[in-house]
Order: C-alpha cells, then structure tokens, then sequence
C-alpha cells in the first residue's frame, strides 16, 4: 500500500523546498512539494500529516555488537563510575539485587578517573560476596575479573596478559571473557538481542553490522540474532564473522549467514588498554608498543584465500603498525588478483584511527572501506584526552582522520561500535562535523551520507541510503525544534521505517486513509 508523508522537511541535498515523500511497494515513488500532491493517483493511500517534522534516510550502525549492547542496557552500566570506590560499590549493589549470579557489568574508564587505581581481584570477589564477575574496560579489550572467576578457569594464569591483579587483556582477556559468556543461558541472549534491536529502531538504525566471532560471541550468538531480526519488525541485520580463513572461518561465515569472513578479526587490542600495535612506544608506558595478534603472513594468506573465493573480509586494526600490514595484505592480493577484484569485494578495516597518507593512498585505490566511530574523537580526542596521553599530541591529533579520508576518496561507513559507545548515529554526526582538528571536520551532509548510503554500499547494497526515486525505502523521521535545526545527539525517531514498513512509532505521527 502506497504511504504520503507531507507537511515536513524531506531532506534532499539538492533542494530544500521539498516537503512530501510517497512511499510505495517498498520503494521511493516520489517526492516533491506539497503544493505538487495534487497531481498524484492516491487512491487507498495512507496520509500521514508530518506537521513540520524532519525525514531522512534511516541510519546504518556499521559495527556493534548486539548481545553485548543489550547485556549492558539490561545490567550493570559502568559508564558512571569515577573510581575504584564507585566501581564496587555497583558491584555490591548487583551481587544483593543477584544473589549468587554472575556479574557481567561494561563501560569503566580509569582514564577519567581523578585517581587511577583499580580494584584488585580480590576486592571484586569480596564486593560481589565471591561471584564470579568479568566487568568489560569502556573499549571491551580488557576487563576486571573477580579471583573467583579466574580461580574457576585456572588456565588462564598462563597466558599472555595475565595479571593477578585482575586487570587482564590480550589471550587471558579472551578466555576469561569466553567463560563468562558461555554462562549466558538462550533466554538471556534472547532478551539482550531483543533490547538492542528495539533500542537501534529508537534511534532510526535501519541496518547494523554485527561484529560476530569466535572470540566475542559464538555461532549460536550469531544465529540467533540473525533469527530474531528476520522474525519481527527489526533493523535489517548484516553479521560478519572474524575468523580466519586458515582455520575454517569462511565454511562457518557461510554456514552462519554473513556476509564477510573477518570484521572484528583481530589484528591488535586498543589504545586504552595499551594494546593497539604502534610503530613506536607509547608515551604514558614506554615499554609498550601493543602488539599484532595475527602475523603478517597469516594476514596475506587470509585475505588470499578470501579474495580467491569471492568473501569479503575485515580486520579490526588501530594501531599505526597494525593497518599497515593490514593494508599490505590487500595491496599484495591485488598484485596477484588484480585491483578490480579486491575492489569489487567491498573488503574494511574497523576502526581505522591511525592510518597514514599513503595507507589511506591504497585504501582509496583498492576500495577498502573505513568503518569508524566519530563518537570516539569526541570521547577521547583533544588536548588532554586519552589519546593524547597515551600517544602524545603530535600522534593523537592525526587520529581519526575523516576529512584526510573523504579528500583522498575512501569510503568512510560509520557506526558506534556499540556498546563501546551508545547507538546515537546523532551524536556521530555532530561528532564528526566537530572533530577536535579543523582539518578533519567534514560537512553535515558528508557525515550523513557516511552514516547512510556507506553503510548499505559496505555490504554490496547500491540502492539504499538516499532520497531519491527507486530507492529502498529506509526512513527515519524527527521531530524539529526549529525548522532549520538538526536533531541533538541521543534524538529519538518519530518513526522509522525499513523497506516500507513501519517497525519503531513513538505514537506522535497520525495516519489516515
């Protein structure tokens, strides 16, 4: 059934005079002014009075990571902590609201903290009357964990980033983090998925991308999100699947569903947690440089054996080191391949924070897309941030490049990295239009269009994320303060639409016949 929306702002780059948008059989059918209504067949339509609000394309998240976003909407939100203190006195108060449970918590950050401490293992276990807790660092690369925990999975004393004040990261962090998920029964996962798909309509996301994987979830992770997104009104769901190809990865991204073989395949850690791999040390722990957690000939051979049987692939990278051998890997597949080949695969680097100019030359050249997060420049760029304090101001103000990136011509897809940060695809455009170097500013309409149209181009979809006739029709419609206003971060929609259908209404929009 066709569906009028009129009365708003329809947001069309090319002109601001248009104020209506009819939607048919999925599909943009048309658009223009109100005044030109009159001239349409619109028998057994619906009409539906905008009353001055904003419509534009729907959103697409580019990375998050579902079940985890829901477990810390549903749980314990560490995001308010400012010490050692506060953090378990959370801990207390969910061990009595959860006697004897498990308690998983994310979202501290010691680096906003006035002192830096953190509480031990030991004082975890006491604040939790001995549960188990594995309580996720803000980037979700190292986490805290109780005595108790690691006492129930001893093994993971000997592996690297071990530490027996509980502060663990790298292979440790992985194990522990894959115990304490692996407690989750179906119906916690279902109910985390549930509340992150309902969250992500909220706020007008039409598409994510979930990061899945060995190390951060599970196949049945996976599968059920998938699931659950094809059985109700949902955004429409993308998974990729970080496993490398050498061990299987591309039987089980296929047997899964996803589109890609990699996504959050980690090649290093994060700059929080000193593990992105750097060229050179960090400033605040001179004896660190992070690491690669995947050896650069394992790197080629995956994206070879990808590119070979037409797979997509992803790497998480951060670090300078990191996407360079990151980017190596596709420049010496496209040797042997050919340019089009890889460029016709859509291949992605997460995060992309410290790609240099002639990294950012090949990723132009051979199609890589960038998958980045603008809120995290407002979070931790800046003199006196956390980057500058880890890498120094001379290495921190060139992160996040997106104005260096959009110049040279890369694809830049935007996303939050939920729940590292929240789903606020708002508070990224704001974010990236207001990036801490003039420089790397982008425009508002380039920061859309990163967060819209690069999303759905990033999984090989052509002919989404723009108003414009014949295209899908993903929408989101806000509310407008002021007629030429933009709505704040954390704006929630009016209604959001995916491919026609109305999966996410506030009640505030009347329809009739």
């Amino acid at each position: 059934m066709a569906h009028l929306f009129r009365g708003g702002r329809i947001l069309v780059e090319s002109s601001r005079d248009i104020t209506a948008l009819l939607i048919d059989r999925g599909r943009i059918a048309w658009f223009g002014s109100d005044e030109e209504v009159g001239g349409l067949s619109l028998s057994g339509a619906t009409i539906t009075d905008l009353d001055g609000a904003l419509v534009t394309s729907g959103f697409v998240d580019a990375h998050v990571h579902a079940t985890s976003t829901g477990l810390t909407m549903l749980g314990l939100d560490l995001s308010g902590t400012r010490s050692a203190a506060d953090l378990l006195d959370a801990v207390a108060r969910e061990s009595v609201s959860h006697p004897n449970s498990l308690i998983l918590g994310h979202g501290w950050d010691e680096s906003g903290w006035p002192d830096r401490r953190l509480p031990t293992a030991e004082e975890l276990s006491r604040a939790s009357s001995n549960a188990r807790v594995y309580l996720t660092r803000v980037d979700a690369h190292s986490a805290l964990v109780s005595s108790v925990l690691i006492d129930g999975i001893a093994v993971s004393r000997g592996l690297l980033g071990f530490s027996d004040s509980g502060w663990v990261t790298q292979e440790a962090h992985h194990l522990l983090r894959e115990h304490a998920l692996g407690a989750l029964s179906s119906t916690d996962i279902a109910r985390a998925q549930k509340a992150f798909l309902d969250r992500a309509m909220e706020c007008g996301i039409v598409g994510v991308h979930e990061m899945a994987g060995p190390v951060i979830s599970s196949e049945s992770d996976c599968r059920a999100l998938i699931a659950a997104s094809r059985s109700r009104p949902s955004p429409l769901v993308t998974a990729y699947w970080g496993q490398l190809a050498l061990t299987g990865g591309i039987d089980i991204a296929r047997s899964i569903g996803a589109r890609g073989c990699g996504g959050d395949l980690f090649v290093d850690g994060s700059l929080g947690s000193h593990t992105a791999c750097m060229h050179q040390s960090y400033l605040d722990a001179p004896e660190m440089r992070g690491r690669e957690f995947i050896d650069h000939e394992s790197l080629a051979e995956h994206v070879r054996l990808c590119v070979v049987a037409d797979t997509p692939t992803g790497f998480h990278a951060i670090g300078d080191a990191a996407t360079e051998a990151v980017v190596m890997a596709y420049s010496k597949a496209a040797s042997v391949h050919g340019d089009e080949r890889v460029i016709a695969q859509r291949h992605r680097i997460e995060h992309a924070e410290a790609l240099s100019d002639a990294d950012i030359h090949q990723c132009a050249r051979l199609g890589v897309i960038a998958s980045m997060q603008p809120v995290f420049d407002s979070r931790w760029g800046g003199q006196g941030g956390m980057y500058s304090e880890r890498l120094g101001w001379d290495r921190a103000e060139r992160l996040n490049a997106f104005g260096d990136l959009h110049r040279r011509g890369v694809m830049v897809a935007f996303g939050s990295d939920s729940p590292v940060t929240p789903l606020d695809p708002w508070g990224a455009v704001h974010a990236a239009m207001n990036h801490h170097s003039p420089a790397q500013r982008i425009t508002f309409w380039n920061a859309m269009d990163a967060h819209t149209r690069a999303g759905w181009h990033a999984v090989g979809v052509d002919d989404a994320g723009q108003l414009t006739v014949g295209s899908a029709a993903h929408v989101a419609i806000w509310a407008m303060p002021t007629p030429d206003a933009i709505p704040d971060p954390g704006a929630t929609a009016l209604r959001t639409i995916v491919g026609g259908e109305c999966v996410f209404d506030s009640g505030q929009l009347q329809d009739c016949p």
